[in-house]
């Protein structure tokens, strides 16, 4: 079955509809930009979450000592590296930690698998428009893989898996939208994945 992850995740309306949509991950940004949280505010999200929804942390080049905190205290259970850390940085913090982690990939060409397959994570995120431009490389890719894009629909969940055959398909929450809104979209979503 295709998992849906929920980035973004920002304050308590985020978390009930992670809840009742139940998707395999949701994600917090701990890096600059739109999404963006602190592990305080994280951990009081953390606290009210279902056991089972596994939290993903973004982080983009920092100190892996910013990293250590959230997984010691269960605010975090995957990392993401959105940057560009480099097999050594994975290494250090799956030594210093033993988590599991996905690292971000930008696709240039064919090629581009060999790199993610030498890459010590354990999962990749590549964007849906860098691998619609090389449609075949996911039957290169040998780890499993994240594909992530901003606006996704159910029949774009039918397309993706058939197209590429992700691990899981990773979509931000509308910051936007009502709750109620974000409850259609991501039960739909979540629904649809069920089916595959």
């Amino acid at each position: 079955m295709v998992k849906i992850r929920i980035s973004g995740i920002r304050n308590a309306d985020d978390i009930v509809c992670a809840n009742e949509v139940q998707p395999a991950y949701i994600g917090f940004s701990f890096f600059d930009g739109l999404y963006r949280v602190t592990g305080n505010i994280a951990s009081k999200l953390v606290y009210s979450l279902r056991p089972e929804i596994k939290t993903v942390g973004m982080f983009s080049d920092q100190d892996i000592s910013e990293i250590t905190p959230l997984l010691s205290a269960g605010i975090v259970d995957i990392v993401e590296l959105c940057a560009d850390e480099s097999s050594e940085y994975i290494e250090a913090l799956k030594l210093r930690t033993e988590t599991k982690v996905i690292k971000r990939f930008s696709l240039k060409c064919i090629g581009d698998a060999v790199k993610i397959n030498e890459s010590p994570a354990d999962y990749a995120s590549l964007s849906l428009r860098d691998i619609a431009r090389f449609p075949n490389i996911s039957e290169s890719i040998e780890k499993p893989f994240f594909v992530r894009e901003d606006d996704i629909t159910a029949q774009s969940v039918r397309e993706i898996v058939r197209n590429f055959s992700p691990y899981a398909i990773d979509v931000p929450i509308r910051q936007e939208a009502t709750m109620s809104v974000n409850r259609m979209i991501f039960g739909e979503l979540c629904e649809e994945a069920e089916k595959y």
